[in-house]
This record gives structure tokens, sequence and C-alpha cells, in this order.
């Protein structure tokens, strides 16, 4: 995987996510709401990996 090439996705998606999760709360569709969060807790994982990744020393394989 490239993550600094995935990185700038990772950040639109999980602002989407979180705007949709905001307005799933305000038409209290909770069940939704808590969906979008638990991606949105995935894309940061993701973020989080992609960044560390980006900085390790060693070549992608």
């Amino acid at each position: 995987m490239l993550a600094a090439r995935m990185i700038p996705a990772l950040w639109f998606r999980l602002i989407v996510l979180l705007g949709f999760t905001l307005f799933m709360t305000w038409e209290s569709a909770y069940i939704f709401s808590i969906i979008a969060l638990l991606l949105a807790a995935l894309t940061a994982w993701q973020l989080r990996t992609a960044y560390r990744h980006r900085e390790s020393p060693r070549a992608d394989t």
C-alpha cells in the first residue's frame, strides 16, 4: 500500500463520516449514527496506520 497516496482520501472519508454522523444524530436515526461512528473509528485507525507506515524507514514491498 502506498500510504502517502491514501492519506488525503482517508481524511476526506473521515470528514464525510463525521458530517453524516452529525446529520443522522440530528435526524434521530441513532442506529445509523452508531454505524457511522464505528466506520469513523475504523478510518481513524487506518489514518494512524498510514502515517506510521509513511514514516517508517523500510521500503514498501
